[in-house]
């Protein structure tokens, strides 16, 4: 027995001692039981209300009192990017203060009304870090957040939009930005977005590289996405072996897509896993719908918006790392009423509401979707900073 229990008597050296075990059991059990929750959500043009000299692609988000006072100068960089519905936009939508408020407020009334607020959360079609300071800085102050933003994609095919990550795990060195290669398909597939790598420091110390991306749109052919997809399994290859890893973002993959043999080889040769329901087909549930109207309204929803993780995390493989996936947790978070609609004819269709910045209501044409990581062992409780 310990000398100091020695002097004491032997009720209160009882007491003692299951108060310390306890408190033992209490320690191991929180952090074994505490998952690291990932999400993505897709903010839908998420741009400041200010000019951006190097991006011709901003001037659709200005108020229009400036779009007004700059008359054809302004019509001829509209007419030059746009047509249709987006032209109609660039020229008249009063992209303000106000309504640049209401939209991040919009976008962190979804997020904070999930029963977890994520720890780390992957944020495509961000315009700058500025928008993201602000989101955390209005409305994450007491979350932790470290902000990962590089603004980097001023070129014009890519819209200027750029991923970011928050995250309350320590970051681990310089994030970077790598310009997506498309090869003899660059003239058709032009740019994109840059992919985001970020390496994230685990509760137990180890660590988790984040890709986030953000792929080709679907009005670009199939190969560009799936090039995008492989230029991230060749940098994950690059990690030590064993390595945790995972991709999360915007894949522009619909559901056709990842129903197909070529989709499944490119998990396969990336060595990467995902849910199941991302390949079941065009049915509900998604992250995102599309309504043809050509075909009688003929609705489709695909998981747009994904998480794949590296063989490391996978259940069904050995590992010597303490984390694995969860991937029956992968759903999409549909927690606010912001976030859906119903459809205009009125039928009592579902689908993703983004936002409408005349009167202030929805939050994005996408629905976040998120899924857990668990230790496989009890870990030091050093807590998630």
């Amino acid at each position: 027995m310990n000398p100091v229990y020695r002097t004491l008597p032997w009720k209160i050296v009882k007491q003692t001692l299951f108060v310390v075990v306890l408190s033992a059991f209490t320690s191991m059990s929180a952090v074994h039981s505490a998952p690291i929750n990932i999400v993505t959500f897709n903010a839908e043009n998420l741009f400041d209300f200010e000019d951006d000299a190097a991006n011709p692609r901003d001037d659709t988000y200005l108020p229009l009192k400036v779009k007004k006072a700059r008359g054809k100068a302004h019509s001829r960089i509209c007419e030059k990017f746009n047509s249709g519905f987006y032209l109609r936009q660039c020229l008249e939508l009063d992209w303000n203060e106000s309504v640049y408020q209401a939209k991040l407020k919009a976008y962190a009334d979804v997020v904070l009304s999930m029963p977890s607020v994520p720890d780390v959360l992957v944020i495509p079609e961000t315009e700058n870090k500025r928008v993201v300071d602000d989101l955390v800085n209005q409305h994450f102050v007491d979350h932790g957040y470290n902000v990962i933003q590089l603004d980097t994609s001023d070129e014009p095919d890519s819209r200027g939009i750029d991923v970011a990550i928050l995250s309350k795990l320590p970051v681990i060195g310089q994030p970077i930005a790598h310009v997506v290669d498309f090869g003899r398909d660059t003239e058709t597939c032009g740019a994109t977005r840059d992919i985001l790598e970020a390496k994230l420091e685990l509760p137990d110390g180890d660590a988790l590289t984040v890709f986030g991306v953000h792929f080709p749109s679907g009005s670009n052919p199939t190969r560009c996405r799936y090039r995008a997809f492989k230029q991230v399994s060749d940098l994950a290859a690059t990690l030590p072996e064993g390595s945790l890893s995972l991709i999360a973002g915007d894949f522009n993959i619909n559901c056709n897509e990842t129903t197909s043999d070529a989709y499944d080889r490119l998990l396969q040769r990336g060595g990467w896993y995902g849910s199941p329901a991302v390949s079941q087909g065009c049915l509900a549930p998604g992250s995102s719908k599309y309504t043809d109207r050509l075909l009688d309204n003929w609705h489709t929803w695909s998981y747009l918006d994904q998480i794949v993780v590296s063989a490391s995390l996978s259940v069904t493989q050995a590992s010597s790392k303490n984390w694995f996936a969860d991937l029956g947790s992968f759903q999409t978070l549909v927690f606010h009423p912001s976030q859906y609609s119903i459809d205009k004819d009125g039928k009592g269709f579902i689908q993703p509401q983004r936002f409408n910045p005349t009167n202030k209501t929805g939050v994005s044409d996408h629905w976040p979707v998120g899924l857990r990581l668990l230790p496989r062992r009890v870990v030091p409780d050093k807590g998630i900073e």
